[in-house]
């Protein structure tokens, strides 16, 4: 199919095929040998692979750079063997490896095909639903955090330095990843970031699904194709964090969270059943190297699985209670203890931590009554004008069929619900006090909505068990128990992702072909246009403009050195000097040593501006015509270069 303007091109999503066998590659690769020298079995292996590979990369990027080793696929390939060789070492130390198995098993496990058929599925509807969507893979998302996404990604690529410091701190598992992938050279850093994103909601999730629903519900066949059916039902995941924000870090640590969370509570069931022997070892050795990539991507992902613990255990002693396994007064006093322990983290954190209290600062506008919170939610009515009616009676189905039949899988509808809460907090209460508990994911109730999905799904494939034993209570379809079966898994795909399809799809295009032009941060004939004025700028030396008319991104997709690498200005530093002093470099000493001390030689000038305006922070920076000390260089589309001649910078 020939390629559109502003549509889906098939050939080009088939050029990137290299690009995803990359980034897979470096993404399942080193976490699957690590996991496996630990003795990590299963299909928890591969789904908690990404969250390992992802410690391994971002911990020794770190590590390498302050032994002034840059980071490279041969440095990878190192620090993996010696991972995976220390984690053998240690799994034999403490005997805990099974001698029975052959090297062969040890290394592949035992694949099953049905679970492997289903995350095919989930596979094929998310592709079939996303790809189309976001058209091509060169469309840039049309939110502000790309901006500062893409740079960071493009520096590591520039520099080799995939610290997590670098340039300052924070969390690198998401740009190392991809960085690595990209060093191959396969892709620039939009198309590359574009497919990992791919890679994360069509590939991670849907296998973690499949492996948490499995562990909840249980592994008969109905269940386990019922779990790739619901990898795609929500459109809060991973749907909307392919666009909003763009949160990318957090759709990565949410798309490794089921997995890890499976492996959570299958290495959970051996202690509580009492079923513990060393050889069960290896699935708490790999669950712990996961929560070193989960707090390296996003660190509200570990905090998810602390409050996902935390409800597991608070649900599990009052079960022990109803069912007399366990005196009142003894489940008292546990609850107690975990109340008490909560509570004075809560306070102490964000006293320890300078970064949390910055991030449970965040004000959001727009606090909505709770019954409209609980119709966000559950209906799913978030950024969407419609309830998503299907899924909202899958879940219902699910809930019901769990309480009557599957009541082991009463923690994960406890789960569930604590996300609710969480959510209806951040969307409707301005009480201060609520920050210390939503804080975590900065007072956000998209992020929240997102985090409700994971134990959302398995809600959702509790439908079909659900709606097979309805179907089956019919005398007449008693015999025909597949053919029931079949159109019980059927319902599932027609109620989410048939019913809701147009939604979805119009969520995605407007973050990535927004009608409002104010939404545009770089329209494609404007990335044409400040192309051309790139190759007027010498290699390395420094540009500056209002960051709403979208040259930051110059860096990120020409390697143009722009001083501004994200939306919007800082309101601090030399960042905020020159936004708002620039014009007054002719009269002003502390504007002209700024601008030495960057090298900024070239400014551009546009009439575009982004809706994300701060123009308080920039009020230095419009109008670069009527300014003194500036030479008109070349004008392309609505971009103005202009040559920076005063502060005598106009010659090296």
């Amino acid at each position: 199919m020939a390629a559109m303007e502003n549509g889906l091109s098939w050939s080009s999503w088939w050029d990137t095929i290299p690009v995803f066998a990359v980034l897979l590659v470096a993404l399942f690769g080193p976490g699957w040998l690590v996991v496996r020298a630990l003795g990590t079995r299963g299909l928890e292996a591969v789904a908690v692979s990404p969250a390992v590979s992802v410690a391994v990369i971002a911990a020794w990027a770190t590590v390498t750079q302050r032994l002034g080793i840059g980071w490279s696929w041969l440095v990878l390939a190192a620090v993996t063997a010696v991972t995976a060789a220390g984690g053998w070492l240690v799994v034999r130390g403490l005997r805990a490896h099974d001698p029975v198995l052959t090297p062969k098993r040890r290394l592949l496990g035992r694949p099953d095909p049905h679970a492997a058929l289903a995350i095919g599925i989930g596979v094929v509807i998310a592709l079939a639903t996303i790809l189309p969507a976001i058209g091509r893979p060169d469309e840039l998302v049309d939110s502000p955090d790309a901006v500062y996404h893409l740079n960071r990604i493009r520096l590591f690529l520039e520099t080799g330095n995939f610290s997590i410091v670098h340039p300052t701190f924070y969390p690198n598992g998401f740009h190392a990843w991809i960085a690595t992938g990209l060093q191959s050279g396969v892709a620039p850093a939009l198309v590359g970031t574009n497919v990992a994103t791919v890679v994360l909601a069509a590939v991670v999730w849907p296998l973690g699904v499949v492996t948490l629903v499995r562990h909840a519900l249980g592994a008969s066949h109905i269940v386990t194709y019922a779990a790739g059916l619901a990898s795609a039902a929500f459109v809060s995941f991973p749907t909307i964090l392919l666009g909003w924000g763009v949160l990318w870090p957090n759709l990565m640590g949410t798309a490794l969270t089921p997995a890890a969370l499976a492996i959570m509570l299958q290495a959970a069931r051996t202690v509580t059943e009492g079923r513990w022997t060393r050889r069960r070892l290896g699935q708490w050795l790999g669950f712990a190297a996961a929560l070193v990539g989960l707090a390296l991507i996003q660190p509200n992902s570990l905090v998810a699985l602390v409050l996902f613990a935390l409800v597991w255990f608070v649900t599990a002693r009052v079960r022990a209670g109803i069912l007399g396994h366990a005196a009142w007064t003894a489940v008292g006093r546990d609850l107690g203890i975990v109340a008490a322990v909560g509570v004075a983290g809560l306070l102490t954190a964000p006293l320890v931590s300078q970064r949390l209290a910055s991030t449970q600062s965040y004000e959001w506008k727009g606090h909505v009554s709770v019954w409209t919170a609980l119709v966000e939610v559950v209906g799913g009515r978030l950024q969407i004008p419609v309830v998503l009616w299907g899924v909202l009676a899958l879940l219902v189905l699910g809930v019901g069929w769990i309480v009557l039949r599957a009541r082991a899988a009463l923690p994960v509808v406890a789960m569930w619900g604590a996300c609710i809460v969480l959510y209806v907090m951040a969307a409707s209460s301005t009480a201060s006090w609520t920050a210390l508990v939503t804080g975590y994911w900065y007072n956000d109730k998209v992020r929240l909505a997102s985090l409700a999905a994971v134990p959302g799904v398995v809600l959702v494939a509790a439908a079909a068990p659900a709606l097979r034993d309805v179907l089956l209570k019919v005398p007449a379809l008693r015999v025909q128990g597949p053919a029931v079966s079949l159109v019980a898994l059927a319902a599932l795909p027609f109620a989410t992702v048939v019913a809701h399809g147009p939604t979805r799809t119009a969520m995605l295009e407007q973050f990535f072909r927004p009608a409002d032009p104010t939404h545009v941060i770089l329209s494609r004939q404007a990335q044409t246009d400040l192309a051309a004025l790139a190759e007027e700028i010498p290699a390395g030396e420094g540009v500056i403009g209002r960051p709403e008319n979208g040259t930051p991104l110059m860096f990120a997709l020409f390697g143009t050195n722009t001083f501004y690498r994200s939306i919007p200005i800082p309101d601090t530093g030399d960042e905020n000097l020159l936004g708002t002093g620039f014009d007054e470099m002719a009269t002003r000493p502390d504007i002209c040593a700024a601008l030495q001390r960057h090298d900024i030689r070239w400014a551009i000038d546009s009439p575009h501006v982004y809706w994300l305006d701060r123009p308080e922070r920039s009020s230095g920076l419009f109008d670069l015509a009527a300014v003194d000390g500036l030479e008109q260089v070349r004008t392309v589309g609505d971009y103005t270069l202009f040559r920076v001649t005063g502060c005598g910078l106009s010659s090296r």
